[in-house]
C-alpha cells in the first residue's frame, strides 16, 4: 500500500493529492490518501481528511512507501519504519506554505538516501518506482539530523521576527 499524507497544515495540497489520485489506477498497490482541508473528491484512492492516532499507526505500518509533503511527522514515522519517503515540498511561490523550509528537509533526507525529493509531480510516478526499489538499512536516529531540524526551525524562527 502506497500512504499518502499532507499532514495537519490548515491549506489544502491539491497538487500533490490530484497527481496521486491520477496515477493509482496505473500504479500496483493500493493507495490510500491523508487529505486533511481538501474538499476535493479522489475517485481513485481511499482517502479520508484525517486518521485517528491508531489508524495512522497502521498505515504506516502497512506502507511499502510514504508519499508526503515533507512533514517531520510523516518523514519520521517513514524513517522509523524504513519505509522509503518520497518527499514533494509544499511551496510557499504557490501559497502551499509560508516559507520554503520544506525544501532544506527534503534535501537532507534525500542526501541520507533515505528518500526522494520530487520538485514537479510530472515526476512523482518515476519517484514512487524509484523508492519502491531502494533497500535502506536499519534506521539509527541521527544526532546529526535532530541538529539539522533544530537548525532549520530556529531559522524559520527567526525570520518571522
Amino acid at each position: 500500500m502506497i500512504f499518502v499524507s499532507v499532514g495537519m497544515m490548515n491549506i489544502a495540497f491539491h497538487r500533490l493529492l490530484s497527481k496521486m489520485n491520477e496515477l493509482a489506477p496505473s500504479l500496483d498497490e493500493e493507495v490510500v490518501m491523508q487529505v486533511g482541508f481538501s474538499d476535493e473528491h479522489y475517485p481513485n484512492v481511499r482517502y479520508q481528511k484525517f486518521f485517528d492516532a491508531d489508524e495512522m499507526k497502521s498505515l504506516y505500518d502497512s506502507a511499502s512507501v510514504i508519499v508526503c509533503h515533507a512533514g517531520v511527522g510523516t518523514i519520521l514515522n517513514g524513517l522509523e519504519r524504513n519505509i522509503p519517503v518520497v518527499m514533494v515540498p509544499r511551496k510557499a511561490d504557490l501559497k502551499e506554505v509560508s516559507t520554503d523550509h520544506q525544501f532544506m528537509i527534503a534535501d537532507q533526507i534525500e542526501a541520507m538516501g533515505r528518500g526522494i525529493k520530487v520538485i514537479d509531480v510530472e515526476n512523482l510516478k518515476d519517484a514512487i518506482s524509484k523508492a519502491k526499489a531502494m533497500t535502506l538499512d536499519p534506521y539509527v536516529e541521527s544526532r546529526t539530523l535532530v541538529n539539522y531540524l533544530s537548525d532549520v526551525f530556529s531559522e524559520i524562527e527567526s525570520s518571522k521576527k
